[in-house]
């Protein structure tokens, strides 16, 4: 997976992102030639963050739900890796994933119930 620049990978989420029922607005926090920071508000009252350097090859994708990270996926420190949902704190290796594929994990995983 060839790393992005911030813009590029901003116009990658904001183009998955307008495609989503889930998504409502977003806001990009930080966006420089080496770092982007953006916030995809979720309809349900959740958000996912994403964050990327550039620089350092870095990307991570956490959706959050009452200040706690519920779900993610990033590159830092251990390599591409998941934070389950059912145990959001673990760290399982895994492939590297594109916005649009962590968008649609995170679709199919906010029609479960709260408790799942």
């Amino acid at each position: 997976m060839a790393v992005l620049t911030p813009r590029e990978l901003l116009e990658q989420v904001v183009t998955a992102c307008q495609g989503s029922p889930a998504v409502g607005a977003y806001a990009v926090r930080t966006l420089t030639p080496d770092v982007l920071s953006v916030r995809f508000f979720i309809v349900d009252g959740s958000f996912i963050e994403v964050l990327h350097n550039a620089a350092t090859a870095k990307t991570a994708y956490a959706w959050v739900r009452e200040a706690l990270r519920v779900y993610g996926k990033d590159n830092t420190r251990l390599g591409w890796h998941e934070h389950p949902y059912a145990s959001p704190s673990t760290h399982v290796p895994c492939e590297p994933v594109t916005f649009a594929e962590f968008l649609r994990d995170v679709e199919r995983l906010s029609s479960l119930p709260a408790d799942s």
